[in-house]
């Protein structure tokens, strides 16, 4: 819809019809749509690659955007942007393989400058997903650095990227408890789920990229 600005024998802003309207240096100025040729419907290869990439990470990103939101906010912030975006800016420069597919290995659902997590693994049994580490925060590099965060609590996520289902934490056991269990039903034979750990400080104000663990396997039959 176009305005008018001063009456009908003025000039307008906004689009009507074909052509649209606006005010620059001066003068009101009317221009025409742009209209897509075929080829720019088509799209060069360059920009399939480009759209490609951006529908990957589309798909990768939505079922947990409510983890991502947690997991990039504090970038997000330093950024000026949304936790979101920032999460997309990151996978769309950094998460794909020469092939031009997301490699998972690469991805993150948290990003930031506190310690992650040492020694870091998981394995499904009889219906729980358990989490392991190891307590670096009163070593050396970090002693110095971050001395309390053996108070840091762990954040979990566990995704089955194929059905779009997802299960997590977003402040779970302390760094120093060294494990934390995840309860979820599933079936590993049938199932392909993928983990990612990560820490966040107690007050909140600091968090670390997450770290993936990989497809999780079992430790019994059920799971194997």
């Amino acid at each position: 819809m176009a305005i008018l600005s001063g009456g009908p024998n003025s000039g307008f802003s906004g689009k009507a019809g074909s052509v649209v309207g606006y005010y620059r240096m001066g003068k009101w100025v009317i221009r025409g749509l742009p209209r897509l040729s075929t080829k720019n419907k088509k799209g060069s290869a360059l920009q399939n690659v480009h759209r490609n990439r951006f529908i990957q990470v589309q798909q990768f990103l939505k079922p947990i955007s409510g983890f991502i939101r947690i997991g990039f906010n504090l970038e997000a912030k330093q950024r000026g942007n949304t936790p979101y975006n920032s999460a997309n800016s990151y996978h769309l420069l950094h998460a794909f393989d020469e092939n031009g597919l997301l490699d998972y290995s690469k991805t993150k659902v948290a990003s930031g400058f506190l310690p992650g997590a040492e020694d870091a693994a998981v394995f499904y049994q009889d219906g729980e997903f358990i989490f392991t580490w190891s307590d670096h925060s009163l070593n050396p590099p970090y002693s110095r650095a971050i001395q309390s965060r053996k108070d840091d609590q762990v954040m979990l996520l566990i995704y089955n990227i194929k059905y779009a289902r997802m299960d997590g934490l977003s402040s779970g056991a302390r760094r120093s408890d060294c494990r934390e269990v995840l309860k979820h039903q599933a079936v590993l034979s049938e199932e392909e789920w993928h983990a990612w750990i990560a820490f966040v400080s107690d007050d909140r104000e600091n968090i670390s990229d997450s770290e993936y663990l990989g497809i999780v396997h079992g430790n019994s039959e059920e799971g194997a």
